[in-house]
Order: structure tokens, then C-alpha cells, then sequence
């Protein structure tokens, strides 16, 4: 046998190895789930305030990479707001399921992933707890009244076990908000 075979065969075989594992990494969905961006003292719509605005754009920002293809936020406008940079980026419509409906959210959010894609969910204090809970079945600490940089990332792979971790936006958005600007 040549050497030249004796390469090709194990370039060949390598490559067939590689090529069967590709399906596994692309085999889970991952959902991003936020509370919505720093908001003004309205109630019980209160918009985004400048600080808001520049967190939505980060988020947008971090977020750039990671293949969305579906976005969720409630009726308040707030949630809406927070997700619109996202929502233009991708060119993805933003779904509206009321805040208080978070079971057919849990359920929605399930329905629509699908391996290889990315969802983001915008929320609110109360609910994002529960909607970690929905789809990991783990507990996260209570969101604080100010706290408006937690994200969570859940991993759902492809037998329904999960994976969670969490992050934190490190943007300093007191500083100068327009810097982040994305429009």
C-alpha cells in the first residue's frame, strides 16, 4: 500500500467521524430569558427610560450571534421595548402572550424550539423565575425591584434534559447610553 492511501483513509475516516457528530452539536435549542430593561416610574405601562433603551441594545448586542428565530414578551410595552433591537436585528416578529398566562408560555416556548436555534423570552421580576423553573425545573433566586442584568440561558437538548446558566450584561449603561446604539 502506498503512503498516499494509507492518508487518504484516515483523512476519509476522520472526516465521516466529524461529520456524524455534527448533528449532535447542533441537537439542542437554547432560550434566552430577561427581564425587560430599566423602566420609568408609569404605571402600569411604564416605557423604558434612556438607561433602558441602551440595556435593550446590549442585550441586542450580546446576543448577535446566537441564531434567533424566536421572540417572546408580554402585553406591556416595556418587554416590547427591551426586545426591539433583537426583533430588527434577526427580523423576527415578537409573539405577545399576557404576562400572567406563563404556563402556554412554558408551553409555547417548548413548541417552538427547535435544534440549532435560539429564543428570546422578555419578561418581567416575577415571571422570569418561574419561567426558568417552567423549563429547567430549578429554582434561581428572586429578581430584586432595580435588578434589571440577570440573563438566563437554558439549553433543552434534543432528550429533554436542560441546562441553565446564568449571566450578567456587564455594559455600563450610566455612563453613555447612546454608545450602544444599534439603529
Amino acid at each position: 500500500m502506498k503512503p498516499t492511501s494509507v492518508s487518504f483513509r484516515r483523512w476519509f475516516v476522520l472526516m465521516l467521524t466529524m461529520l456524524a457528530a455534527l448533528p449532535g452539536a447542533w441537537a439542542q435549542s437554547t432560550i434566552f430569558i430577561s427581564r425587560h430593561a430599566d423602566r420609568g416610574p408609569e404605571e402600569p405601562d411604564a416605557l423604558l427610560t434612556a438607561k433602558g433603551e441602551c440595556r435593550a441594545n446590549a442585550l441586542s448586542l450580546l446576543l448577535s450571534d446566537s441564531r434567533i428565530r424566536h421572540i417572546y414578551v408580554t402585553e406591556f410595552t416595556r418587554t416590547q421595548q427591551t426586545a426591539a433591537p433583537t426583533s430588527r436585528l434577526f427580523g423576527v416578529k415578537p409573539e405577545v402572550i399576557p404576562y400572567k398566562e406563563l404556563d402556554r408560555l412554558a408551553a409555547r416556548v417548548r413548541e417552538t424550539a427547535k435544534p440549532g436555534e435560539s429564543t428570546l423570552v422578555v419578561g418581567h421580576r416575577e415571571s422570569v423565575p418561574g419561567l426558568v423553573k417552567a423549563l429547567t425545573g430549578q429554582d434561581v433566586e428572586p429578581l430584586g425591584s432595580g435588578e434589571y442584568t440577570r440573563l438566563f440561558a437554558v439549553t433543552i437538548f434534543a432528550d429533554g434534559r436542560t441546562s441553565l446558566v446564568t449571566l450578567r450584561q456587564g455594559v455600563e449603561c450610566d455612563k453613555d447610553p447612546a454608545h450602544l446604539a444599534t439603529d
